[in-house]
């Protein structure tokens, strides 16, 4: 059978959390939507939330999935594959766009996003942030798009010992493979603001720092998060193979999602937004007890282990000494689940199924 996503009670619940945090919600319809990397986490959300639209509010809205994998997408949309509304585009976003006909908005998130790929990979993380944004980018000049959102990163500041805020930025080495992440997004946003700039294409950037939801791929992500919840689903102690003094700021997918719709609908046109859950920066060491404590009966550890893989490198973000997000709460948006909540919400869905 074919899988509904929602029948997964917590992911019913995410999309009613983020139908009302977004403002003005009604200006979506009857729009048309193309959506690169619609497989991978926040886009598996932000395109489910589209379809809920469709399903719960007769929305009309027409949406083009772009996925590398068919099985992928089967396995993300189910059965909402097969209504009218919905088209499936299996081609190389590297490649000139297949669509022949307009849309209202262009959300490009097709890109690796784990550290795990950047070092050994930095060519295929490159290419789709760049020349993935271009062919998209003179797609969105062609057809005269609405909005055109693109998926950059906390990333794009490098190491930083300010607060990091939109209009400045910190150095990177761009020769450093493991920095191939940052400067593609780099990259990808300078892109952006040329198309605004020369072609008045609306194209805006969201600088995402850690997000997290029940769309993980708990089985391949080797990000820290991933891990901690794989233990956890498995009745494992969690191991940390650092002191973990590494911080993080988590961002659950529902007001992650919400922060990306005020960010199309009404954000600045060749501008980009922070987006990052100031309220939950967390160590590493405080992330691993926190998500073994979720359920007390188990009994669970935190265990520390010396790491062995001497390639391992953290991602750049580490470095900036905290992030302002005035500019996006201007537009309306404030985080508002916890760390405990919202991976306690993430365990909860994979056990009904979601992954």
């Amino acid at each position: 059978m074919l899988r509904n996503f929602l029948d997964n009670t917590i992911i019913n619940d995410d999309m009613k959390k983020i139908h009302v945090s977004i403002r003005n919600h009604e200006r979506l319809k009857n729009s048309s939507f193309y959506i690169t990397g619609a497989s991978g986490m926040l886009a598996s959300y932000f395109t489910y939330y589209l379809l809920y639209l469709n399903e719960i509010y007769d929305y009309g809205i027409k949406v083009f999935a772009g996925a590398r994998s068919r099985e992928k997408a089967l396995k993300r949309f189910g059965r909402y594959m097969s209504k009218d509304y919905f088209t499936l585009i299996t081609d190389d976003v590297n490649e000139a766009v297949p669509l022949c006909c307009p849309v209202d908005y262009v959300i490009h998130a097709a890109s690796p996003a784990s550290p795990q790929y950047y070092g050994s990979n930095p060519a295929e993380t490159i290419l789709p942030n760049v020349i993935g944004t271009y062919h998209l980018l003179e797609y969105a000049k062609k057809f005269g798009v609405k909005g055109f959102l693109f998926f950059s990163s906390g990333a794009v500041y490098g190491s930083m010992n300010v607060p990091a805020r939109e209009d400045i930025s910190g150095t990177m080495d761009f020769l450093d493979s493991g920095n191939s992440y940052g400067e593609a997004k780099r990259c990808g946003e300078a892109l952006c603001h040329a198309y605004y700039s020369e072609y008045h294409v609306p194209a805006k950037s969201v600088r995402i720092y850690h997000s997290y939801g029940p769309a993980m791929d708990i089985q391949n992500d080797k990000r820290a998060f991933s891990e901690f919840v794989r233990n956890v689903l498995n009745g494992e102690d969690i191991v940390l193979k650092s002191d973990g003094s590494a911080k993080r700021a988590f961002c659950y997918i529902t007001d992650a999602i919400a922060a990306i719709y005020s960010v199309l609908l009404d954000g600045a046109a060749g501008e980009s937004y922070n987006l990052c859950n100031v309220n939950e920066w967390l160590s590493i060491k405080e992330l691993a007890e926190m998500i073994a404590g979720l359920y007390p009966e188990k009994g669970l550890q935190v265990i520390y282990r010396a790491r062995n893989d001497a390639g391992y490198k953290l991602s750049p973000e580490h470095s900036a000494a905290s992030v302002e997000i005035g500019k996006i709460k201007s537009l309306g948006w404030s985080p508002a689940i916890s760390a405990g909540e919202g991976f306690r919400r993430v365990i909860e869905s994979i056990n009904q199924g979601v992954n």
